[in-house]
C-alpha cells in the first residue's frame, strides 16, 4: 500500500529496509515508475537523442527492421549495436509514446542492479549500520538508475557486473553467455569482455597486480582532474574511431579541449573526491592482505577486484574509457563488506562518505531534475503510470 501511494518514497523506505529480504522487490518497482515517468526534455542529454531516434525507428516495417539487423549481423550498417533500434521497433508496433521505451529501459536495467545488489546482500558481513549503508550507497550509486539517461552502456554495465560477480564470488560460468548480448546494447562493452577475461589470467599472481594497481592509481589519480594527455593515438585505428564515435558531442568536445566538464576548474577536484576516496579503500585492503589471504577465496577475489581496477585505471586516460571504472565499484565494496571484521577499525572513514559525495551528488540532483518532474515524486503510482502511458 505505501508503494501504491508514493512509490519514491516506498524506495527511500525499501533501501533503509533492504537486508530484509522484500524490500529490494519495491525498489524494482520504482524503477519501473521512474523509466515510466523519465522525461527526455534535456537536448544536452543522450536520452533527448534516444527520443529522437525512437521517431524515426517506431516506424519502421518489419521487412525494414530486418534489413537494419542483417546490416549490423554482416557489418555493413553504421549502427554500433541494436538494442534501442529493438526496443523503438517493438513499441513503435502499439504505441507512438517514448515512455513505453523508458519503462523497458528501467526494468531490463533495474533486472541487472537489483540481482547484483543480492549478492553484495548475500556477501556482506558488516554490522555498523554507519558502514553498511555509506557501503550500500557506494555500490548503489555506481550505476544508478538515472543511467537509463544514457541506457546502452550503462544497462551492459550492470549486465557485465551481474555476470562477473557470479563468475569471481559464486563460481557459477552459467551466466558467462550473457557477456555476448553485451555489445549488442553497447558496442565498446566488448572491452569488458577483454578485461574480465585479463583479471582471470592474473587471478593467481596478486603480487602482480597488486604492483599493476599502484601504477595505474597514479594514471587514475591524473585523470581524475583532468590533466592527463589523451593518449587514445596508442590505439588502432578502428579503436580510434570507435572512440570518437563516442565522444563528439559538444559536452566531450569540450572535456577534451581542457574545459571542465562540471564547469569551473575547482569542480574536478571536488569531483575526484568519491574516486580518490575509493583508492584509498583498495590501499588499505592491500595493506591488509596478509590477514585477508588467509581466507582462499578472499585473496582471489581481492586479486581479481585489483586486476579489474589495474586494467580500468589504465583505460581512464583515453576519452569514454574512463567509466568502465564505476563498475569495479561493486567489487571494491563487497570485498570490503565480506571482509569486514577484520576492518573494523577503519570504521571512521565512512563518516567522510557523505562529504567526499556531497558535490557529486549536487551534480547528480541537478541532473535528475532535468529529467523528471514533481508527478514521479508525488502522485501515487497508479496516476503517475497513467499520467504518461496514457496522456
Amino acid at each position: 500500500m505505501f508503494f501504491i501511494l508514493n512509490p519514491f518514497l516506498s524506495a527511500v523506505y525499501s533501501l533503509k529496509e533492504i537486508r530484509d529480504g522484500m524490500s529490494h522487490k519495491f525498489l524494482y518497482l520504482w524503477f519501473l515508475v521512474f523509466g515510466t515517468c523519465f522525461c527526455a526534455v534535456n537536448e544536452a542529454a543522450d536520452s533527448y537523442r534516444y527520443v529522437e531516434d525512437f521517431m524515426v525507428e517506431s516506424q519502421y516495417t518489419l521487412s525494414r527492421y530486418l534489413i537494419e539487423i542483417r546490416d549490423y549481423l554482416t557489418f555493413q550498417s553504421n549502427i554500433k549495436d541494436i538494442y534501442t533500434l529493438t526496443v523503438n521497433f517493438i513499441v513503435g508496433q502499439f504505441s507512438q509514446n517514448y515512455h513505453w521505451t523508458y519503462l523497458i529501459y528501467a526494468s531490463v536495467f533495474g533486472f541487472f542492479y537489483i540481482k547484483s545488489l543480492k549478492l553484495f546482500l548475500k556477501h556482506q558481513l558488516v554490522s555498523s549500520p554507519v558502514v553498511f549503508y555509506a557501503l550500500l550507497f557506494m555500490f548503489c550509486y555506481s550505476n544508478p538508475i538515472f543511467n537509463i539517461n544514457g541506457v546502452r552502456f550503462w544497462t551492459s554495465a550492470w549486465i557485465g557486473v551481474y555476470v562477473a560477480l557470479h563468475l569471481f564470488f559464486e563460481k557459477d560460468y552459467r551466466r558467462l553467455p550473457l557477456l555476448l548480448l553485451m555489445p549488442l546494447i553497447h558496442g565498446s562493452s566488448v572491452v569488458w569482455v577483454v578485461i574480465v577475461a585479463l583479471a582471470w589470467l592474473l587471478h593467481r599472481f596478486q603480487k602482480v597486480t597488486i604492483g599493476l594497481y599502484i601504477v595505474s592509481s597514479f594514471v587514475s589519480a591524473v585523470s581524475y582532474l583532468n590533466l592527463l594527455n589523451d593518449y587514445s593515438y596508442l590505439l588502432p585505428q578502428f579503436m580510434q574511431n570507435q572512440i570518437w564515435s563516442y565522444t563528439e558531442s559538444d559536452r566531450a568536445l569540450e572535456r577534451l579541449s581542457g574545459v571542465s566538464e562540471y564547469g569551473a576548474a575547482y569542480a574536478d577536484f571536488l569531483m575526484a573526491l568519491p574516486p580518490y576516496f575509493q583508492i584509498l579503500l583498495s590501499i588499505i585492503l592491500i595493506v591488509n592482505r596478509k590477514v585477508i589471504n588467509k581466507s582462499v577465496s578472499s585473496e582471489r577475489q581481492l586479486a581479481i577486484m585489483l586486476a579489474l581496477a589495474s586494467v580500468t585505471n589504465f583505460l581512464s586516460g583515453i576519452p569514454s574509457m574512463g567509466r568502465f571504472q564505476a563498475m569495479v565499484i561493486p567489487f571494491l565494496v563487497i570485498i570490503w563488506a565480506s571482509n569486514y571484521p577484520i576492518l573494523k577499525k577503519y570504521n571512521r572513514l565512512f563518516y567522510l562518505v557523505p562529504v567526499l559525495y556531497a558535490y557529486s551528488l549536487l551534480y547528480w540532483f541537478r541532473n535528475m531534475s532535468s529529467i523528471t518532474e514533481l508527478p514521479l515524486y508525488l502522485f501515487p503510482a497508479p496516476i503517475s503510470v497513467s499520467y504518461y502511458l496514457f496522456p
